[in-house]
């Protein structure tokens, strides 16, 4: 029997999410994310030596991008020939881009250290998840922070792909996931990436904008429907805070549902009036996550298949 596009690219997504809630992440030598890493890191140095940084970052994003995608789009190309052998290459693919249970994995030893009154375990495993130092934050810092990278994670590595995949197939989510690595390479704000990282950093932008802001309403709405939402603040308004408003939508979106507060010191402070968080926070947090993640599969990622399918009747 012969599938249709859409049954393929349904069965595509199911598989990958069943991998996903079944076996998580991939061992790191093998993960496609490190992979990309690596090609990045390896070619950055020949890029870097032109004068005009700026110019050598767009043809490092361009080159990569095209390194990374096009031997992949021309194995599924080859394997379309054969549905079943192409459906699970496919889920291969898609299940690089996006990681759900993941999260829980990383947030959960913070939320047991606290639990425990362990500061400073929950410090050391927070240090692992993100730049910033870890070493001076008390309780509430480290409950706001593993928050706060919560919502940039639900962003990054679960609208923004199943955005793209829904839309542009399995090759739309892998580019995101491209763009996603050279950005944490190369996107940075300091004197060597300023110029050869610019045009990461937008296309990264332009990327994440729809997800972001989309994403924030689901987060909403699903505090909502755990009673959690208190809209302590407009998170519109917290949103321009942070220096990209493409992270400011989905931590607002947070900051303003539980009405606490999230600081990065030295760089902002979102909410100031709200609660200081806490690790029954974190847990809530982590609830709204996985929920929205089902409301956003449910009310956008398969209507949009239906519905590009159906137009292409």
């Amino acid at each position: 029997m012969t599938l249709n596009p859409l049954e393929i690219s349904l069965s595509v997504l199911m598989g990958a999410l069943i991998v996903d809630f079944l076996f998580g992440e991939p061992r790191s030598y093998i993960h496609p994310k490190v992979v990309i890493r690596k090609i990045g890191t390896y070619f950055d140095q020949f890029f870097r030596i032109s004068k005009n940084k700026s110019a050598a970052g767009f043809l490092y994003l361009i080159f990569i991008t095209a390194l990374s995608l096009i031997p992949v789009l021309a194995i599924l190309k080859i394997l379309s020939l054969f549905s079943v052998i192409y459906v699970v290459a496919a889920i291969i693919v898609l299940k690089s881009t996006f990681s759900i249970t993941v999260m829980g994995e990383d947030v959960r030893p913070i939320i047991r250290a606290l639990d425990e009154g362990s500061v400073d375990e929950s410090r050391m495993y927070l240090s692992r998840l993100v730049r910033r130092d870890t070493s001076n934050l008390k309780e509430s810092d480290v409950a706001s922070a593993t928050i706060e990278y919560i919502s940039r994670g639900i962003v990054d590595d679960v609208f923004t792909p199943l955005m793209f995949f829904a839309i542009f197939g399995v090759i739309g989510a892998l580019f995101t996931r491209v763009v996603n690595v050279l950005d944490n390479l190369v996107g940075f704000k300091n004197r060597r990436n300023r110029e050869f990282g610019k045009w990461t950093a937008i296309v990264k932008t332009i990327v994440n904008y729809i997800p972001a802001r989309v994403g924030s309403f689901i987060i909403f709405f699903s505090s909502e429907m755990l009673n959690y939402r208190v809209q302590g603040v407009s998170s519109r308004k917290v949103a321009w805070i942070v220096d990209s408003a493409n992270n400011g939508w989905p931590i607002g979106a947070y900051s303003s549902s539980l009405n606490i507060r999230i600081e990065k010191r030295g760089s902002y402070i979102m909410n100031e009036t709200g609660y200081e968080a806490t690790s029954g926070d974190i847990k809530r947090a982590l609830r709204i996550y996985y929920l929205s993640f089902y409301i956003f599969l449910i009310l956008f990622v398969v209507p949009v298949m239906v519905v590009l399918f159906l137009a292409h009747l």
